[in-house]
């Protein structure tokens, strides 16, 4: 409306207007007073009774001038996409200055401190914190996120800076972590938050340590726990995929780099990546049981140390500067954790500790479990990585893995752009490329289009008419087309051949000791099952068991009226005829239903890579160039 309005000013009116103005637009739009800069400081103080689990924190900054600050716990820690609220393990907040004099303060939401400041210069935030696993008489594992509230800067982002770190631990515990060390004795710092939370930091009396030197950085790997592991062993072998991945990506971007291994109880693995450091779960007693197990160990140990550069250096603009108040949807979770999978196996392929056939059983099980996922013709790869913060109840059912298919994404690419440019370019070219002009602390490349622009760009420079890979993304990436595997597959001479099984008798059911109560609000999640009980925990979709009108959560009792004994009831279902009928007894809300289940039939597929003998010039060069084994 006001176009309407004409007011006549003179030049020196017009710009006291606009001051006034501008002024006035500052006040209203401004973030709420905080000291923009400055040094945070922190001491953490070791509880004399390990088996309490308490740490004691304090949190220093000069508040230069502001009447008040504000301190929060972050709501999730960077790689881990889910919401953890670390929040609930902090008791016994206050506050006071350097005077001594106690601080009033108040909570203004479930993760955030008030402190007024009083006639001092600064303010220092205390608490204690509960750490159950973390902090025992053996060691004592901080993780970032988990231990240390920031000061909130310009909201929503932690207060700009450099942040100090001081232990208080026993004189026999060592310490070991990615930060810098300062002058004095169990004293470290960091450039800013974002960095200080990403180096965990781990104390104890008898852990155990091997090192070794690659292209000028120093690697540490630190083994927590007892077990049978062979450490000179592993530390062999990650030296080994290490020093080719770091080569390919043109030298480690760190002085220092550690691999924080925990034993646990149990087979399998898994980690969580930082700038460069990494906190890895590995098998106390079965790391080295079968190569099944210590290749997947060494898959993780791949994955989580490439993740330095894909998700903590190349990212989606999203993901830095961090808030670490609420989600951070992206879309592009599958280059971020599905293509660092592909560069794991392609480290591990061409560093000579997988061989070809590993590689290719590793890649026909990621089409198998893509082809198997119900969700894989209904939920595409970006929908799956946009949602990962909220799992649906029917997840099983309509979500696939953004780190499955985007492992095989990688691959497809890989060979795709290496077809259309005659193999003068690769899927390297392209991070190489990201890395070069999107890397931290450049801003990450662009939500919607930055990595399909990255990947047009290369292929642009050796091959201008075919640098248009809209179709490849609108079909496979924002799609949920069918992948014409040996379309792909055939760039490099191979071919991907399925195998149907003999019929074997299908059900379409999953059975467990824990279901879930869908109780929402007023009640648990899941409910165990009392010992000798089994339930149905998922039904799949258009199957036998669906048809018949059997629901998750049912508690199975009988079969043909024979009481269903949990040790032998999968093999009793599998000695089941096709096209006979079975009578299953079973709990529903505490009402017992007899339910008549037509036994179905399912041909198991099997598939497996293989060369072809034909295979052209260009496929062979393809093919080599792509897996070849790096000489050593």
């Amino acid at each position: 409306m006001f176009h309407h309005l004409r007011i006549s000013m003179t030049n020196q009116s017009r710009r006291t207007f606009l001051q006034l103005l501008s002024t006035i637009l500052f006040i209203a739009f401004a973030p709420p007073a905080s000291a923009q800069t400055g040094t945070v400081s922190y001491t953490v103080t070791l509880d004399k009774l390990p088996t309490s689990h308490f740490v004691h924190v304090a949190l220093t900054v000069n508040t230069n001038g502001e009447s008040s600050i504000d301190v929060a716990m972050p709501a999730w820690s960077p790689g881990a996409y889910g919401i953890n609220n670390a929040w609930r393990n902090v008791q016994e907040f206050s506050a006071s200055d350097e005077t001594a004099a106690k601080l009033k303060f108040e909570k203004i939401d479930k993760q955030t401190w008030r402190v007024f400041r009083g006639s001092g210069k600064t303010i220092t935030a205390h608490y204690k914190l509960y750490l159950r696993t973390e902090y025992t008489d053996e060691m004592c594992y901080l993780r970032g996120p988990n231990v240390f509230m920031y000061v909130v800067g310009r909201r929503p982002y932690p207060l700009e800076g450099p942040v100090k770190l001081k232990l208080e631990a026993p004189a026999s515990w060592r310490v070991q972590t990615g930060m810098d060390e300062d002058s004095q004795p169990n004293s470290f710092s960091a450039a800013n938050y974002d960095t200080f939370i990403d180096a965990s930091v781990v104390l104890g009396p008898d852990w155990e340590q091997t090192s070794f030197d690659d292209q000028g950085a120093k690697y540490y790997l630190v083994f927590l726990g007892k077990g049978n592991y062979d450490k000179e062993k592993i530390t062999r072998d990650v030296k080994q995929v290490v020093s080719y991945l770091v080569s390919m990506m043109g030298g480690p971007p760190y002085k220092k780099y550690v691999f924080f291994l925990r034993a646990r109880p149990g087979a399998g693995s898994g980690g969580l990546e930082h700038l460069n450091s990494t906190d890895m779960s590995m098998s106390a007693w079965a790391t080295h049981s079968s190569w099944q197990n210590y290749s997947r160990f060494l898959f993780v140990a791949a994955h989580e140390f490439f993740h330095l550069w894909n998700v903590k250096r190349i990212r989606p603009a999203i993901l830095g500067p961090f808030d670490y108040t609420r989600e951070m949807n992206t879309r592009n979770l599958y280059v971020s954790e599905g293509m660092t999978s592909y560069w794991a196996t392609i480290g591990l392929k061409r560093s000579s500790l997988w061989s070809r056939k590993d590689y290719f059983e590793n890649l026909a099980e990621q089409i198998k479990t893509l082809q198997s996922a119900p969700g894989h013709k209904i939920m595409s790869v970006e929908l799956s990585s946009w949602d990962t913060w909220n799992r649906g109840d029917n997840a099983d059912n309509n979500r696939i893995d953004y780190y499955n298919k985007g492992e095989l994404l990688g691959n497809l690419l890989d060979l795709e752009i290496r077809y259309r440019t005659q193999n003068q370019k690769s899927l390297n070219d392209v991070f190489l490329y990201l890395y070069k002009t999107n890397g931290l602390p450049k801003p990450g490349f662009e939500e919607v289009h930055g990595f399909r622009d990255a990947v047009e760009l290369i292929v642009k420079q050796a091959a201008p008419g075919k640098a248009d890979f809209g179709d490849f993304f609108a079909k496979y990436v924002s799609g949920v087309d069918e992948i014409p595997w040996n379309d792909f597959l055939d760039h490099a001479g191979l071919m991907l051949e399925e195998k149907k099984g003999k019929a074997e008798p299908y059900f379409g059911i999953t059975i467990g000791t824990s279901i879930s109560t869908g109780a929402g609000l007023f009640g648990p999640p899941t409910t165990q099952l009392p010992p000798g009980q089994i339930a149905i925990t998922g039904i799949a979709p258009d199957s036998p068991a669906a048809e018949a009108g059997l629901d998750s959560g049912d508690i199975l009792v009988a079969m043909d009226g024979d009481r269903i004994d949990p040790a032998s009831f999968s093999d009793r279902l599998s000695e089941k005829k096709i096209g006979s009928t079975i009578q299953l007894t079973v709990m529903r809300r505490d009402r017992l239903r007899t339910i008549n289940l037509a036994v179905g039939s399912r041909e198991p597929i099997t598939y497996s890579i293989k060369e072809r003998p034909d295979a052209t010039a260009l496929q062979k060069q393809i093919f080599t160039s792509w897996l070849t084994e790096k000489q050593l």
